[in-house]
């Protein structure tokens, strides 16, 4: 089983790899853009309110941030995908870490044919629409 551990500047092309593979796991309609996504997550790794954690063949990334109705914190998953079976673990994590910040939810994504997270706790919140 991969141990899973908060994730360095050296994961960085190997978390990219994965969100490549994400979005084509879950049809995601918007081409990746490697040097936005590397950015991206060097900011993250960076930032107190940003996560990003790792297993041999898996990663989550995340930020606490307030809503627009809400001054209240929320972890947001950005990205989350594992084929190492390491998913869960990853989650269990995420929420481990939202929790100690103090954020009064998790907030999840998945692709139009994703997991139903109802036995993980989670509610269907809200559906994403894109043209």
């Amino acid at each position: 089983m991969a141990k899973m551990r908060r994730a360095a500047s050296i994961d960085i092309p190997d978390i990219v790899d994965m969100i490549e593979d994400l979005r084509v796991a879950v049809s995601g309609p918007v081409p990746v853009d490697r040097a936005w996504v590397s950015r991206t997550l060097a900011g993250l790794l960076a930032s107190d309110d940003g996560y990003v954690a790792v297993t041999g063949g898996g990663f989550i990334a995340g930020i606490l941030r307030p809503t627009i109705i809400n001054p209240a914190l929320i972890a947001q998953e950005m990205g989350w995908f594992a084929r190492d079976r390491s998913g869960l673990r990853l989650l269990r994590g995420f929420e481990a870490w939202a929790s100690e910040r103090g954020a009064t939810l998790v907030q999840l994504s998945t692709g139009p044919e994703g997991l139903d997270l109802t036995r993980l706790g989670y509610r269907r919140a809200e559906l994403a629409w894109v043209k």
